[in-house]
């Protein structure tokens, strides 16, 4: 990681910004592809809106499973959120039962239709992961008006150094549903595994192997 004091610094999020996080998710995938299907709206400010409710859904349900998120703050501003998942992931059936208490939120976020394609994402998602055991970076995001600040290495090398501490560990784990992402992400050393079409978007299944 770079020995510079402006290279952003990541830190654990605590649930007083889960909010916080969860707008800035919606911010940073407004235009992804994967995250349009699932809002089921053409209008922007609309999509916005039913993103923001979703990711504040999720992000209570994934504080309940004890999996961290990480963060990069500007000026006590939360700028970028990363959604990780650590080994003790549960199958898509303990995940989908988990979230019944949080079904009528969903509904108001994404309404009913938007709940059956999270239902069939979150098992599409579950069955694309990698054998060798790994870290899930399920969600990375940064605010748009933050971006091109590195705030997106700052955690993928957070998540590399994470990975080279521990034996147990065999790399990092993502998909992607943008393009662009793929070249961002193959810079730092993730190797493209395969494509996979979730809800028929094109999404590429990306792994960082441990880097010594």
């Amino acid at each position: 990681m770079p020995e510079n004091p402006t290279w952003p610094r990541v830190s654990v999020v605590f649930p007083e910004h889960y909010a916080d996080a969860a707008t800035v998710l919606a911010r940073a995938f407004l235009n992804d592809p994967l995250l349009v299907a699932v809002a089921g709206s053409p209008d922007p400010i609309e999509r916005l809106r039913r993103l923001d409710g979703l990711f504040n859904v999720a992000l209570r349900e994934h504080r309940n499973s004890g999996h961290p998120l990480l963060g990069v703050f500007d000026h006590g501003r939360l700028v970028c959120a990363a959604v990780v998942e650590g080994l003790d992931r549960p199958p898509a059936s303990a995940t989908i039962l988990s979230g019944l208490p949080y079904i009528p939120a969903l509904i108001r976020a994404v309404r009913f239709a938007g709940l059956i394609r999270v239902i069939k994402l979150v098992d599409a998602l579950a069955r694309s992961h990698p054998p060798e055991p790994h870290i899930y970076l399920n969600l990375l995001g940064v605010d748009p008006e933050f971006q091109g600040r590195h705030c997106g290495v700052a955690i993928l090398d957070y998540l590399r150094e994470l990975v080279i501490a521990r034996n147990d560990i065999h790399g990092v784990y993502l998909e992607t549903a943008t393009e662009s992402n793929v070249a961002f992400y193959s810079r730092n050393q993730y190797k493209v595994l395969g494509e996979f079409h979730p809800l028929g978007v094109r999404m590429w299944r990306m792994f960082q192997p441990r880097l010594e």
